[in-house]
């Protein structure tokens, strides 16, 4: 397996807290001293930082100091004198590293547990990488890219749940191992098994003893006071179980009363509506549901309440603030939220039935059934103190139908009938095996998986250690792919955890990536909307190089915990799938060519495609939508030249044999608003793809010192771009040479189309780079340079436009360009020079911005 190293960047937040430390904010080092060796402490608790090494003083974050880290020794660490227990606290920071690809990060922040457990921000392999949390529990997932530039990071922790900002927008969620986390000491530049240390600069590191909320956190972000109520107490949507409630909360800092609002609409509570306002008062507190208070006959249950504080300060003139709409739910006298959920497929048929009691629930009467009305009607069950019920080995894809009634003790309650539908015989995933890590050739073995949940271990013996005795136990690969059937509609993420590389698309969407895996890791898809009753196409890819071989699919939703896909889900591919361009893509290029994956049956193709998307949904071959058959062979169609910025929508069916036709999915895409020329996502590692067939650079000519992407495979470079993928790597090597790369136009020759007047490409340099002058030329002679000598030192994806004009001024006839080259040096006057690296990406054409008006 690939040994890749994690570049740790760990701010060794190594946190703990004194048990009499004062409440809210539990540290915050500006960083502004500007001399000296102590990072002092301004929320008036006293835990100042003590340095390590050298730390320099040097400008902060929008002005005040900050302390740049060399990498080598340095660090400002605090210990607490006892541990202390925090259930909720949040941390927030501004981070910059020095430079990227550094041979060792270490924690801006991490944090100790007891044991010398705990987690860090760290930076995963790659340049530039990812910032990410490496908590004890072992998955990690990214807070955002890491640059050069000042990046803000933000954690908040509750119970075993992390979430991630970057930039003050969520990021990612992940998982600790303890409920409540004890933290023995805290410090930034060195990671906590101190043996990495940060290059970088670090600012306004704030630590809390409460889960901040967004507002919260872009007010950390700007250095200011936050103005605004927080800190709800019964915590925002939660179930509370009691008919009467103490609400509380945290004043704004420029409150000095506090305006009420309460009730049971969400739009009368945030509108506050008549009946809605209880009054102004000084406190943070409230009873509600009891007599001689709000509600005072109690808190129904069933019922969710809404509230609001508004900050009051009548000498600000920015009085009042208005708080966010809060709320707490009293939970249903009936039972509720029901294993499987209501409308489930794919249920086991040894499933065990579970249920959330109803509030004050001492009994509960299961009716299990295989009719519904016999379930809704029945009387008399049996009753039974635990909220779960096994009813023995069910049979294989049949409806059963349940219902829980809930004692009191005073009176029962009448459930809903749940409904779920056992799994099918069979299901599963085709998949394909190859002895190598490229899943090049043929497939030593297809054959059909069940499910994707595999560890294979790391020992050596094939069949045991690998999927079969005929593939290696190291360096192979593995394709799944077929038809996921969705049953319930919902918002969807999906997880996999292999080692080493995998990614993942859905629909013909990619959602996960991450081929570059130096280990066992754990990555999730953004998520996504799928509707129950749909197929979707689904594939995975895997590589295995050394060590252990782990590979693993899951799946969850709001209303199904984690899980693997289960084999009732999958299927083998019985419609078409792998829609290129995926469903739902933006930006893409006005002459693509649609193309897909065939299924296993088919024989051919039915392509249907059109600007309307009930019309294509609906069309069978005598609708215009209908655009003809394809053979196998043919998995592809060009509808020619389409216009700017408009939607497409299109469709394919499968024809089986004997005529059968499986109605495809509808798919969507929308053309963009600018003229592509090249995003480098074409591109692979296998004749004729390779990113050096397209941009011939100076291979065997001596005089041109450039290559065009990576020396070894992967050619393109993956782990940073700009957009999408995939981004080219240019190398170049002046010492009495030039350097240069040029792409032959074939389809994006006229560069008058749609009045564009501006090209506009994407680079990211390096700061190690030589200074050598970086231009684009036309048609082989005209030559437009970069304004900044130093750009290929700009190690921040950076855009680069120039007027069209540059280059028509110099003879070209923008109406027929022929080439387009990127290069680096003069070659008409060659001389001595340096080397380096420059990544470019999105090449595109734009109408010139319009010019604005005079101002009067």
């Amino acid at each position: 397996m690939c040994k890749k190293p994690i570049y740790l960047v760990s701010f060794v937040l190594l946190l703990s807290a004194a048990g009499n430390a004062s409440a809210d904010l539990l540290v915050h080092w500006r960083l502004d001293e500007g001399s000296g060796t102590t990072a002092f402490d301004s929320s008036g608790n006293g835990n100042d930082g003590t340095f390590s090494g050298e730390p320099q003083w040097v400008d902060g974050h929008g002005g005040g100091g900050a302390l740049e880290f060399d990498g080598v020794d340095d660090f400002v660490v605090y210990s607490f004198d006892q541990a202390q227990t925090f259930a909720a606290f949040s941390v927030a920071f501004w981070v910059k590293a020095s430079s990227l690809g550094q041979p060792n990060y270490a924690s801006p922040f991490t944090g100790y547990y007891p044991n010398t457990a705990g987690f860090q921000v760290d930076v995963d392999g790659g340049n530039p990488g990812n910032y990410r949390i490496n908590p004890d529990s072992g998955n990690q997932f990214a807070f955002g890219t890491a640059t050069t530039d000042w990046v803000h990071l933000a954690l908040t922790t509750e119970g075993t749940t992390m979430n991630l900002y970057y930039n003050g927008n969520w990021a990612s969620s992940n998982t600790l191992v303890d409920n409540d986390v004890v933290f023995n000491q805290f410090a930034i530049g060195v990671n906590r098994n101190r043996n990495w240390w940060f290059a970088g600069t670090i600012d306004e590191l704030r630590v809390y003893d409460h889960v901040l909320s967004e507002a919260e956190i872009l007010g950390a972000m700007a250095g200011k006071i936050f103005p605004y109520a927080f800190g709800p107490e019964p915590a925002d949507g939660t179930l509370h179980e009691a008919t009467w409630a103490n609400v509380s909360w945290k004043p704004g800092g420029f409150a000095v009363s506090h305006d009420v609002y309460i009730g049971e609409n969400f739009d009368d509570v945030n509108d506050g509506a008549e009946g809605t306002f209880l009054g102004n008062q000084a406190t943070t507190k409230l009873i509600v549901g009891f007599y001689g208070f709000p509600y005072p006959d109690g808190l129904v249950p069933g019922t969710t309440y809404y509230w609001r504080i508004d900050e009051v300060n009548d000498t600000d003139p920015n009085s009042p603030w208005k708080g966010n709409v809060w709320s707490f739910t009293v939970p249903p006298k009936t039972a509720y939220d029901s294993d499987p959920p209501e409308g489930a497929k794919f249920v086991g048929t040894d499933v065990t039935l579970s249920w959330t009691a109803g509030f004050g629930a001492k009994l509960h009467h299961v009716y299990f059934g295989e009719n519904f009305d016999d379930v809704n009607n029945a009387v008399v069950g049996l009753p039974q103190a635990d909220a779960t019920y096994t009813p023995g080995i069910l049979e294989l894809e049949k409806v059963y139908y349940w219902r829980v009634d809930e004692f009191d003790g005073a009176a029962t309650y009448k459930g809903n009938v749940w409904s779920f539908t056992t799994t099918k015989a069979g299901g599963g995933i085709k998949a394909e095996y190859f002895n190598n890590t490229t899943l090049s050739g043929e497939p030593v073995l297809t054959r059909l998986d069940p499910e994707i949940d595999f560890d294979w271990g790391n020992a050596e013996v094939a069949g045991e250690n690998s999927p079969d005795a005929s593939i290696n136990v190291n360096n192979f690969s593995a394709r799944w792919s077929g038809d996921l059937e969705v049953d319930l509609t919902d918002t969807y993420t999906f997880h996999i955890n292999a080692n080493n590389g995998f990614r993942l698309w859905v629909d013909g969407r990619p959602i996960i990536d991450y081929w570059d895996n130096p280990t066992t890791s754990s990555r999730e898809s953004d998520p996504i909307e799928l509707a129950g009753g749909n197929t979707y196409s689904i594939r995975m890819e895997y590589f295995e190089g050394e060590d252990a071989a782990i590979a693993q699919l899951f799946w969850e939703s709001s209303t199904r915990e984690q899980q693997i896909i289960p084999s009732g889900a999958l299927q083998l591919p019985l419609k078409v799938g792998g829609a290129d361009p995926y469903n739902g893509a933006t930006d893409v290029k006005q002459t693509i060519i649609l193309s897909w994956r065939q299924a296993d049956n088919a024989a051919s193709h039915q392509v249907y495609f059109g600007t309307d998307e009930e019309a294509v949904r609906n069309a069978d071959t005598a609708s215009p939508e209908y655009k003809g058959t394809k053979t196998l062979g043919s998995q592809s169609y060009d509808p020619g030249k389409l216009p700017w910025d408009t939607t497409y929508y299109w469709r394919v069916d499968e024809v089986e044999a004997d005529g059968t036709i499986q109605k495809g999915n509808v798919w969507s895409f929308t053309t963009a608003n600018f003229i592509l020329v090249d995003d480098f996502e074409d591109y692979n590692d296998y004749p004729p793809d390779e990113i050096f067939s397209t941009w011939i650079d100076g291979w065997e000519v001596p005089t041109n010192g450039s290559l065009a992407g990576h020396p070894d495979p992967p050619f393109a470079e993956t782990g940073n771009v700009h957009g999408g993928s995939q981004s080219m790597p240019l190398y170049y090597e002046n010492n009495f040479k030039y350097s240069e790369a040029t792409m032959t136009l074939v389809s994006v020759r006229d560069w008058t189309e749609e009045g564009v007047g501006v090209l506009s490409l994407w680079f990211y340099g390096d700061a190690a780079n030589a200074a050598e002058p970086m231009y684009v030329a036309l048609n082989g002679s005209a030559v437009v340079y970069h304004d900044n000598p130093d750009a290929a030192l700009i190690d921040t994806w950076t855009e680069w436009t120039i007027d069209l004009q540059e280059f028509a001024a110099q003879g070209v006839n923008l109406a027929n360009v022929n080439t387009i080259s990127i290069g680096f040096g003069d070659k008409n006057n060659l001389q001595a020079g340096g080397s380096g690296m420059v990544l470019f990406d999105d090449i595109r054409l734009y109408r010139p911005a319009p010019e604005l008006e005079p101002t009067p």
